[in-house]
């Protein structure tokens, strides 16, 4: 049997390409009816591609024949792929002149016009059609290459897009707002800015605000830092709340029987409950990645020092006010949290995230308002919080004052999970205070030797197991601030037993891989 000839395989639009080059060249004359037709026959968009890369016609053609492949409702072929595969074959100067040539009837596709609108609600932007989406997606993809003025065109109308109700358009298209806007930087975030407004999705306006901390130049994040203060001082306005209720009202009258009277008692509560989801979910979460702006942290500040009582709408905003200043407390605030933090009256929430906060900032400025908490307390879960604080901040030069000046006499108490915690804050200084932790095994005070030795069952070696043993039988009762704080019957001896229990299992364990040896 003779071998049968072998030939290529040929791509049907590369080969559609070869036939509309020849007829080209054969003088066909093409125009932009032609280029309309094409765009719903079978072998056109082979040829408009070959219309495109033909030297011989005015741009104004090719740039008609790129628009059309952007225009075309096809499902057998991606007229955006074949664009730009049309554009890498061109020189760069020819391929930048097409790509100015084609963006203002880009931006035209996107804002949908020319094309038949679903009407709507008096300023309800509509959804983008299919077309709106691929011009949209074309125009992004065309930036990188298009020439510097054109870029700035594109990247305004490409992420005015999303602007335009960024929260239906969020994910819309094959390219997400947060793809475009990270792709292209400081100049997509500055257009973002405009998304913002006080009526949008909490999801959406956490997520422009991101953007823009994490890739606004200076001037973007300072006016989303001036735009979100605007939007939180609107949500808390009259107006607002009224927009709210109008809201509620008809979703209550939609729900209701005809003719059924809405509670208006009942929409004023679901609105101010709206109100402060809308506050404390979305523009303070927002303001949290614009926290490092001054003026954002002045008015988080603010709002976390107006009184309130516990369990009030105001508190929460407060406790969400200092959660967004997470990572960003300055020291010029430190003496703002510390009354904050050390106000009875105060709710329980609100005090804890504003010793976060001072603990955050970690300045021994802090030690003179706090030195008192540790000593005379009568709220010994106020004073464990505090105490850590003050180990925290001031490291080991502070570790014996620490033991001298917490509470003495008779009438001491301490729950155990408050003397553990102080062992486990010993624990974590550098240098490890263990010559001043060695004397503590023979203070008189019981709460002293009982630090002692939970420091050594988390930090010790085998040589302190006697200083540890000695103590096993110290018939010092222990004594807590609650009926339930210690077994009944608990002693030092007994805290010493366990200590030492622990302390011989962990030395004679084999070392974790990679751990640290022993500190002696």
């Amino acid at each position: 049997m003779r071998n049968q000839p072998r030939f290529p395989r040929t791509n049907p639009l590369a080969l559609t390409l070869a036939f509309v080059a020849l007829a080209l060249v054969a003088g066909c004359k093409v125009t932009g009816d032609d280029v309309e037709h094409w765009k719903g026959t079978v072998k056109g968009p082979g040829k408009i591609v070959a219309v495109i890369l033909a030297d011989k016609y005015p741009m104004e053609l090719r740039t008609h024949a790129a628009l059309a492949l952007v225009q075309m409702e096809r499902n057998d072929v991606d007229g955006l792929a074949e664009l730009q595969r049309a554009l890498q074959r061109l020189p760069p100067d020819t391929q930048r002149e097409v790509i100015d040539g084609i963006t203002p009837g880009l931006i035209s596709l996107m804002r949908g016009e020319g094309a038949a609108q679903t009407p709507t609600e008096a300023g309800v932007v509509p959804p983008p059609s299919a077309q709106q989406k691929r011009a949209k997606d074309a125009g992004f993809l065309l930036i990188a290459q298009a020439s510097s003025a054109t870029r700035a065109q594109l990247t305004e109308a490409v992420v005015g897009w999303y602007v335009q109700d960024f929260g239906g358009r969020l994910l819309a298209g094959n390219y997400s707002a947060e793809q475009v806007v990270r792709a292209l930087g400081a100049p997509g975030a500055a257009v973002l800015v405009n998304a913002l407004n006080a009526r949008m999705p909490k999801e959406a306006m956490t997520k422009v605000a991101e953007l823009v901390g994490q890739l606004g130049d200076p001037a973007a994040k300072a006016r989303t830092s001036q735009r979100l203060i605007e939007i939180e001082r609107e949500m808390e306005s009259a107006p607002f709340l009224e927009w709210l209720k109008g809201s509620v009202r008809a979703q209550l009258q939609a729900a209701s029987a005809p003719g059924h009277a809405v509670n208006e008692a009942r929409v004023t509560d679901v609105a101010t409950f709206n109100r402060e989801s809308f506050i404390n979910d979305g523009v303070l979460p927002a303001m949290k990645f614009l926290a490092d702006q001054p003026t954002v942290a002045a008015r988080l500040l603010e709002i976390a020092s107006q009184p309130s009582a516990e369990g009030d709408l105001l508190s929460e905003r407060r406790k969400r006010s200092l959660m967004a200043l997470e990572g960003k407390a300055t020291a010029t605030m430190l003496q703002q949290l510390l009354t904050i933090a050390l106000d009875p009256a105060a709710p329980t929430s609100v005090r804890d995230y504003s010793f976060d906060r001072v603990g955050d900032i970690r300045s021994p400025e802090a030690l003179p308002r706090l030195w008192p908490i540790v000593s005379n307390v009568a709220d010994w879960r106020l004073r464990w919080r505090v105490g850590e604080m003050v180990l925290s901040i001031g490291g080991g030069g502070v570790a014996t004052e620490f033991l001298v000046k917490l509470p003495t006499g008779s009438d001491a108490s301490y729950a155990p999970e408050e003397l553990a915690g102080y062992a486990t804050r010993l624990g974590q200084l550098s240098p490890l205070p263990n010559e001043i932790m060695r004397a503590q095994l023979a203070s008189p005070d019981w709460w002293d030797r009982v630090i002692a030795l939970r420091y050594f069952e988390r930090k010790g070696t085998a040589a302190d197991i006697p200083a540890l043993q000695a103590l096993v039988a110290d018939s010092t009762a222990v004594k807590g601030p609650e009926a339930t704080s210690w077994e009944a019957g608990y002693t030092v001896g007994k805290v010493a037993t366990s200590a030492v229990a622990a302390l011989r299992e962990r030395v004679t364990a084999p070392p974790a891989a990679g751990a640290a040896p022993a500190a002696h």
